[in-house]
């Protein structure tokens, strides 16, 4: 997937800058983690240009257990830390929040879910407060996050894809039915290979491919957030920007616009090898 600029919008409406696959790990500072993303957002609105106005939007993406989502939402009108010029505040529509900054502005930050599921893949439920338990069915996880009125994504893993899971994929893209689904992309995966043909097929079959950052559990990734994603045109700037963004797509409206490069084959060869000994020593905690 390769960025695409256009050269200026066709109106004055207020852009969209979105990454829809987040993860703020143990492991990250929040002052240091939104610090990066203000400035990943901020790069990547200036390459593009031609716009007066942007919003910049976080979709978190969270695995069973973790809920930064609500611990940030209960420093309502507080700093993450006396060190920090962060504050958040609720937007007014449920699932969404606001963190403001004097200097880097503001950025919109979406509740949402990371579901297991039983074929060992995994849906991601843009926009989705309620808990959706590991380890079902995935055709019946993506309709439980459509029926919580969230986005379902599908999204793209090393390894993932292959094996008796790619039958898994082929057959949820060809038989979702009327629930939709998106595909998602992210910054992770290497720049040196070819993009995966279910991408294509989504392609053919009308579906959306929605990417983010995807930071890993290292601290390194800390300033991953907002670097990869999409924009797009056209969205009302009002204080509900997330049910107008959650609406465009679900009504597949919108040309969606993709910024951000991929993983270089070096730096993707040390995040597999430290998924690697994360994965062995998360197993042997486990056993002992």
């Amino acid at each position: 997937m390769k960025p695409q600029y256009p050269e200026k919008p066709k109106n004055n409406s207020v852009r969209l800058f979105v990454d829809a696959h987040v993860h703020i790990h143990d492991c990250f500072h929040i002052q240091d983690f939104l610090d990066a993303a203000a400035e990943n957002f901020s790069h990547h609105a200036t390459m593009v240009g031609g716009q007066a106005k942007c919003r910049f939007v976080l979709c978190l993406t969270e695995s069973s257990g973790t809920n930064s989502f609500a611990a940030l939402l209960n420093r309502h009108g507080d700093s993450a830390s006396e060190k920090s010029l962060w504050t958040f505040r609720s937007s007014g529509e449920r699932g969404c929040l606001l963190a403001s900054h004097p200097d880097r502005g503001e950025i919109v930050m979406v509740a949402g879910r990371q579901i297991v599921t039983a074929e060992r893949l995994e849906i991601l439920g843009l926009g989705l407060m309620d808990m959706v338990e590991d380890g079902l069915p995935i055709s019946e996880v993506v309709q439980l996050v459509t029926d919580y009125c969230a986005i379902p994504v599908l999204p793209w893993g090393f390894g993932k894809w292959l094996g008796a899971r790619r039958q898994v994929v082929k057959n949820l893209l060809e038989n979702v039915g009327d629930a939709p689904l998106y595909l998602g992309d992210n910054s992770g995966r290497p720049g040196m290979i070819s993009a995966p043909h279910e991408f294509s097929q989504a392609a053919k079959l009308g579906m959306r491919i929605l990417p983010g950052s995807d930071p890993l559990p290292f601290s390194s990734e800390y300033d991953r957030a907002g670097s990869f994603g999409f924009f797009v045109d056209g969205v009302e700037d009002c204080d509900f920007i997330w049910t107008k963004l959650r609406t465009l797509l679900q009504e597949g409206k919108g040309d969606l616009r993709y910024y951000g490069s991929l993983e270089s084959p070096f730096r993707f060869l040390c995040n597999q090898i430290g998924m690697q000994y994360l994965t062995k020593f998360s197993n042997r905690r486990k056993v002992s």
